[in-house]
């Protein structure tokens, strides 16, 4: 098919174009919103950028402002964001009896960071049923869990439940409370089960089918067990700072329990967007590390953004190896390949001007103070959804910057950069010269 001749890179794009479309005009229907009339286009389309690229940041709040049909809609979204286009294009073609073409493997292959084109259809299979079978998990435990939440009805409680299950796995950062996760910040159980489901969505389906479908604990490849570590430790350092810079605020007269995990939620959520307390009230210190960890983000695969966790590893790596004085990056007794590498480098430099050009250009139009906009620049790329309460205040500029990040979040940096690279056309090579450095 002509179709799949263009290159995954682009299609992948024009697809997630289509799906924001789409779910645009589905928000802008006259029974998507609770008050009579429609939503603005604006609103309905920076909404439906944020569910579809499992994001969460908001501009009208999701809990009063949309209908039912408007939160299912939004639902729809996460599950189709967290999954990918091009999983769910593949669940019809096989209900269909259809074969899958080379083409649509290779979509497949580029929208879920696999290794090759070679085994993706069984990938999506099991993409799929580790999804709904963790989501379902999510489900019932937030059933017995939540206070009150058959009050209104079993209907009622089971989307609710559902709704929290699928935004909290897809790192969405959605809510029907109105105010995130506070109402439920004393309960560690709770807690728990929501920073459970956000780090299993963080870590990628290739690292998920290693541990869970091919149970390779004893011999996980290369790039799962960096995730591991890299994860592990970000969310180590995480707690750790949030405790210490919580100290002054009575955090350590809480259980012990309670003190270990409300600290590794809030180094969890820097996939995910959930709050238990508004970040303002945040020690100035971790703001700061909150933003380099939002700008890692989540790892290849999964269903954050950022610059990945596989990527920030390699750097290290990189930096560490050339410290020593070694050419090659070395982990576990493994070489990481030089154009890994070379990736890593270039994701991480046009991520940096990603940044810096539009917190740049939303300061100079907006006229807000640089940290909140670095924030929530680095929270929009990053697909995390976490905020210090400006994205409401935008214009119509800023939003639009603010969603076409996400959006760029979503697809991937380096998926980006592949779709604007031309083929090299020269085939002369020039004499090579040195220049200083540093």
């Amino acid at each position: 098919m002509r179709f799949f001749r263009t290159k995954p890179g682009p299609l992948v794009l024009m697809s997630y174009l289509l799906a924001n479309i789409t779910g645009t005009f589905l928000l802008l229907l006259p029974w998507a919103t609770v008050k009579p009339g429609s939503a603005t286009l604006l609103e309905a389309w920076f909404t439906a950028t944020s569910a579809l690229t499992v994001t969460g940041l908001i501009v009208v709040p999701t809990d009063t402002y949309w209908s039912l049909f408007g939160h299912t809609v939004i639902l729809l979204l996460m599950q189709i964001g967290g999954l990918g286009l091009m999983v769910m294009a593949t669940l019809v073609l096989t209900a269909l009896g259809m074969k899958i073409q080379l083409g649509h493997r290779a979509l497949i292959a580029q929208e879920r960071n696999h290794f090759s084109i070679s085994g993706v259809v069984k990938l999506v299979k099991n993409v799929v049923i580790l999804t709904l079978i963790i989501e379902l998990i999510g489900i019932i435990a937030l059933a017995m869990l939540l206070p009150g939440i058959w009050d209104n009805g079993w209907l009622e409680g089971l989307f609710f439940t559902t709704f929290h299950a699928v935004s909290a796995f897809n790192g969405a950062g959605f809510d029907l409370t109105g105010e995130s996760l506070a109402p439920y910040k004393d309960s560690s159980a709770i807690i728990f089960v929501f920073t459970v489901l956000i780090l299993i969505g963080s870590l990628g389906f290739v690292v998920l089918q290693e541990l869970f479908v091919s149970r390779k604990w004893k011999r996980l490849s290369l790039h799962s067990r960096l995730v591991l570590w890299v994860t592990s430790a970000i969310a180590l350092v995480g707690s750790f700072f949030y405790y210490v810079t919580s100290i002054e605020r009575g955090v350590d007269e809480l259980p012990w329990v309670h003190q270990l995990v409300y600290s590794l939620f809030q180094a969890i959520t820097r996939t995910a967007g959930f709050t238990t307390e508004p970040v303002t009230i945040w020690a100035e210190s971790f703001i700061l590390l909150m933003i380099l960890m939002m700008f890692i983000g989540a790892s290849p695969g999964s269903v954050g953004g950022g610059i990945k966790t596989t990527t920030f590893g390699t750097i290290i790596l990189a930096v560490w190896a050339f410290v020593r004085g070694r050419k090659e990056v070395v982990l576990f007794e493994r070489e990481i390949a030089t154009e890994s590498v070379l990736k890593a480098f270039i994701v991480v430099v046009t991520a940096a001007l990603l940044v810096f050009v539009s917190t740049f250009f939303v300061m100079l139009v907006e006229g807000l103070p640089f940290k909140p906009v670095l924030f929530e620049v680095v929270s929009a790329l990053a697909t995390v959804g976490l905020s210090m309460g400006i994205t409401a205040e935008l214009s119509a500029f800023g939003q639009v910057i603010i969603g076409l990040l996400m959006l760029i979040g979503r697809v991937g940096v380096l998926s980006l950069i592949t779709i604007l690279a031309g083929r090299e056309a020269r085939k002369a090579r020039y004499m090579k010269e040195s220049i200083l450095i540093g």
